[in-house]
């Protein structure tokens, strides 16, 4: 005879309005039975009278408590059980006041105690039928309903308040994921967007110094441009649609022609063949916010990338010859930790002069 306000997920978990057949008014129906008796022996005009006010409390307590928890809810479950006690000699059926008053108690959190509030209901059930003298089967019947329906409450609450937690964690998966999602495109925007402007930025300026002595390749240098905006742009559109992530031997032919775009001389070491697709693709990113950092913030002459499979890791390492601050901490090597970290790998960096050495690894 418990009632809650139903609950619905909807993105933000509010509480939906109550609807009347999930609050107090439906479960008064079981006050009936308190007249039960009187079908065989109509009642004096005392006990009319102190069955209307024992119903005079009940009611505003009855639904009062509907809105309360704890230990004020107790007392309302506390009044409803002395109510029935109180109307035992009266001649009607009292046991009804302690199965709402059960059901009540049943709310209270945690189970421990509303299963102690119960019993207790029942035990002054039981006590106050035999000191009265009354048959068993009288009130028997009610310590029964008491107990099943006490146990009954305890479940449901029980049971709302798994589902509460459910919502709440789906909720906060949701959350979660968008968060994790918000971050990815960040990354990817960040290495996609860095490589692509800084390699147009140095063919620019490439062809505004050819522009004069030699226009041909001054045009070739800016038609380069032109496809490195477009590729960079076709790049950015699968980094928004999570399609994002270039292969190795693709990103180690990007990045000489970067380095060689920039004057840095490439060396390469090791084959990127013998490194599996999955630990390549992180290791391609990597690779590409590296080489980036190296051209815009090394002062380098020679940058080397060397590949390697040491058993169950594959490595890459960068190093260049510059002025030993080529990785910034920053949105980039932050973004490299993290890709790096979410597929099982490590980040580390040497930063001295001259020169920064970059060694990545990941499971592979």
């Amino acid at each position: 005879m418990t009632t809650h306000t139903t609950t619905r997920d909807q993105g933000a978990m509010q509480t939906k309005a109550e609807r009347w057949w999930d609050g107090p008014w439906p479960w008064l129906i079981y006050l009936v039975f308190y007249a039960v008796p009187w079908l065989w022996a109509w009642p004096t005009a005392w006990q009319l009278a102190a069955s209307v006010a024992g119903f005079a409390v009940f009611l505003p307590t009855y639904f009062i408590s509907h809105r309360l928890s704890g230990n004020r809810l107790l007392v309302a479950a506390a009044v409803m059980l002395l109510i029935g006690v109180v109307l035992a000699p009266v001649g009607g059926g009292w046991t009804v006041f302690p199965i709402y008053a059960a059901s009540e108690a049943g709310r209270v959190s945690p189970p421990r105690r509303a299963i102690i509030a119960i019993a207790l209901v029942a035990g002054v059930t039981i006590a106050t039928g035999m000191a009265w003298h009354q048959p068993p089967f009288w009130w028997l019947t009610g310590v029964m309903i008491v107990v099943a329906t006490g146990g009954a409450t305890i479940s449901r609450t029980a049971f709302y308040a798994r589902t509460r937690a459910l919502l709440a964690s789906q909720e906060e998966v949701r959350r979660l994921a968008g968060t994790a999602e918000r971050e990815r495109i960040t990354r990817d925007l960040h290495d996609v967007v860095g490589r692509t402007l800084t390699l147009a930025a140095l063919k620019a300026d490439l062809a505004a110094k050819l522009a004069a002595r030699d226009p041909v390749r001054a045009q070739a240098e800016m038609r380069a441009v032109a496809e490195v905006a477009r590729a960079g742009l076709a790049e950015v559109r699968a980094a928004l649609a999570g399609q994002n992530g270039s292969s190795l031997i693709y990103e180690i032919a990007a990045s000489r022609e970067a380095l060689g775009a920039a004057g840095i001389d490439a060396h390469l070491t090791g084959g990127e063949a013998a490194i599996p697709g999955d630990a390549g693709a992180v290791l391609a990113m990597t690779l590409r916010e590296a080489v980036t950092n190296v051209i815009r913030h090394a002062e380098a002459s020679a940058c080397a990338i060397e590949l390697a499979l040491d058993g169950r890791l594959a490595r890459l390492v960068v190093t260049d010859d510059g002025i030993g601050r080529s990785f910034r901490e920053g949105l980039g090597l932050a973004g490299m930790r993290q890709r790096l970290t979410a597929a099982g790998g490590s980040l580390s960096i040497v930063a001295d002069a001259p020169g920064t050495r970059l060694i990545a690894t990941v499971p592979a």
